[in-house]
Formats: C-alpha cells, sequence, structure tokens
C-alpha cells in the first residue's frame, strides 16, 4: 500500500523564501531514499505510540485555526474563554506529556523533534491568543501574534508527516472546493 505524500510544507507557506526552506534538522535527507521505507520493530512502537498524539496535535492546531480566521472575520465571539481555546489548552497538555513519555527510536529523533517543535509552536499559539484575544472586534495586528507560531506548529506537523510512514495531513488540494485539476492515484 503506496501512502500519498502529496501535501507538502512547501505547499503550506505563503512566502516563496520560506517554501524553500527546509526544516533545518542536520538528519533531514539522512533516511531518504531506501532507508526511509525500512522501519525496525522500536520505530513501529514509536509510529504506534505517536500517531494518536500527532492527529490530537494536528486537530487543536485546526482548532485555533479555524478560530483566528473567525476573529480575522471580525467575529465578536472570539475571546480567550472561547470553548475551543480552552479544548485546545486541554489536547495540548496531554498531548505535551505523551510526546514528552515516548522514547523515541534513533529513526524517529527526526520525527519526534518536530513534534516537540509542533508541541510548543501550539502552545505559544495559545499563550499569546490568551493574552491577546480578550477584545470583541478584534483587528488583525491581534491575530497576526498567534497566526505565527502556529504557522511554525503546522509546518513542523508537515515536516513530521514527512520523516515518517503512518503519519499524514490532507491535501486540501484534491478536495471538492480546491480548484479543479486532475486527480492524484493515492
Amino acid at each position: 500500500m503506496a501512502i500519498d505524500h502529496s501535501l507538502q510544507p512547501d505547499r503550506l507557506i505563503l512566502h516563496a523564501m520560506e517554501a524553500q526552506a527546509q526544516c533545518g534538522c542536520e538528519d533531514h535527507s539522512r533516511f531518504a531514499g531506501e532507508l526511509g521505507d525500512a522501519l525496525d520493530d522500536p520505530t513501529i512502537r514509536y509510529v504506534l505510540e505517536t500517531r494518536p498524539h500527532f492527529e490530537d496535535l494536528r486537530h487543536a492546531v485546526g482548532q485555533v485555526a479555524g478560530m483566528l480566521v473567525l476573529a480575522a472575520a471580525g467575529a465578536k465571539t472570539v475571546t480567550q474563554d472561547h470553548p475551543l481555546f480552552a479544548t485546545a489548552r486541554r489536547t495540548l497538555d496531554r498531548v505535551s506529556e505523551g510526546i514528552g513519555a515516548v522514547q523515541p527510536s534513533a529513526r524517529a529523533i527526526h520525527h519526534h523533534r518536530h513534534l516537540v517543535a509542533a508541541v510548543g509552536g501550539l502552545g505559544l499559539a495559545l499563550k499569546r491568543a490568551q493574552e491577546d484575544l480578550h477584545l470583541h472586534g478584534i483587528d488583525r495586528t491581534r491575530v497576526d501574534p498567534v497566526l505565527e507560531p502556529l504557522k511554525t506548529a503546522y509546518r513542523n506537523l508537515a515536516w513530521a508527516a514527512q520523516a515518517l510512514p503512518g503519519f499524514e495531513l490532507l491535501s486540501f488540494d484534491q478536495a471538492c472546493c480546491a480548484p479543479q485539476q486532475p486527480a492524484k492515484p493515492h
């Protein structure tokens, strides 16, 4: 069964210079090619342990992003006390604890580094949301400080998805609302 890795980090980044940047890890390409397909037992165990945390983290990042869209659109209900922010904070606490307890194999260290960075980005975004999103009718300048670490979290999730099989982000370029283009095989 082939895994479709059609969603690349460069598609997630709006600025061209950022799109060309790699994750910066010294072992980014170390496990590419044939070695990238081979997983040992400790790495398989790591994948099984961290996949639920990855999914929860991805979901929490999406929740916060959705709240920021509403805030930028002028929704008066988006405050630091909104239930979705509270849910994202609880998820972050659970995910942070779970990821911190996992012992990555040598093959999974690169992936784990990106998961930890994604947790840090989401944590900073939630901290800034707690500090800045307290006014009704928030303007764009109050959303941007929350958005930046959130983009960092998502970018790290994308790099983590590339580092090991079994971790994927949805590719919206093939969704029903995407511009019509030939479908890519799965």
